[in-house]
């Protein structure tokens, strides 16, 4: 009986509908928190009182602040529940994201090739960047969501902590958020929208898919696996070879320029009005 032959789907699912929209809240969230919470802490810049009379003021930017607050923490506690339900029914993804020694040699190989030497280290379901990027998050959540409630909360905070450690939680939450800022505007909007691969967005925070040759591109391994998992249910395997990815904005040359004039632009801002602050205990 002659074997038929099975392809890797053209899309391949990488997140279902509940990680979707854990994303999209923690999106949202974290967007509103920053044109929320910036003009607080810089309140003494020419454009903080533009984005507080676009709130009617302090006192209602304030409450918006608190309302994404909540849904911050609510995205968090929506994704350690759907974990522990979801984790008994997991395979291929299980363990996946849990740091290993793999990855230590994967970031190590990958300097070596931003260098030119080496190859590009082969990934599986996350590189070890989108790992990092992982656990960040998991940090800033707890950081900002505790020290955030011990500040909306000072007379109860007062009662257990004593002052200076409210201080020391005041400049951590304001810094974490920079820190945030810096990690969202740099690393992940390049990495979703602005990295030629995906230009202009990454469709996996939309429809939770991946087309067979992103999937193939950025995490061979995974790739190769779905493959071995298809011979194993005695079909033939026979993958075809991949598209060039993002055929009129790979080599872009106006994309390359922008992309450009924005980071330096980025860059410009964060060294003439966040660095310096750094260095004053507010």
């Amino acid at each position: 009986m002659t074997q038929k032959k099975l392809y890797v789907p053209t899309w391949v699912e990488r997140f279902d509908n509940n990680q979707r929209w854990q994303h999209l809240l923690l999106a949202i969230s974290v967007l509103m928190l920053i044109i929320t919470g910036f003009p607080i802490k810089y309140a003494y810049t020419w454009w903080a009182p533009y984005v507080m009379a676009m709130f009617g003021g302090f006192k209602n930017m304030l409450t918006v602040h608190k309302i994404f607050a909540v849904v911050m923490i609510f995205s968090g506690v929506y994704h350690v529940v759907w974990l522990f339900i979801k984790m008994p029914t997991m395979k291929r993804a299980k363990w996946a994201i849990i740091p290993n020694l793999k990855d230590v040699r994967d970031a190590y190989d990958h300097g070596k090739y931003l260098l030119g030497i080496g190859q590009m280290p082969k990934y599986h379901r996350y590189a070890y960047l989108e790992k990092f990027e992982y656990f960040a998050v998991v940090w800033g959540v707890i950081i900002m969501g505790s020290s955030g409630l011990i500040l909306w909360f000072p007379e109860m905070a007062a009662a257990i902590l004593p002052r200076w450690v409210i201080s020391i939680i005041r400049v951590v939450h304001s810094y974490e958020a920079l820190v945030c800022l810096i990690a969202v505007a740099i690393g992940h909007f390049y990495a979703v929208h602005f990295n030629p691969d995906v230009f202009p967005t990454s469709p996996v925070w939309i429809n939770g898919k991946i087309s067979r040759e992103h999937l193939k591109h950025e995490h061979p391994l995974e790739y190769d696996e779905i493959a071995a998992k298809n011979k194993e249910r005695g079909v033939v395997f026979e993958p075809d070879e991949p598209r060039q990815l993002s055929g009129r904005f790979k080599d872009s040359l106006v994309l390359k320029s922008v992309l450009l004039v924005i980071y330096l632009a980025v860059f410009a801002w964060i060294m003439i009005s966040f660095i310096p602050q750094l260095f004053i205990f507010n």
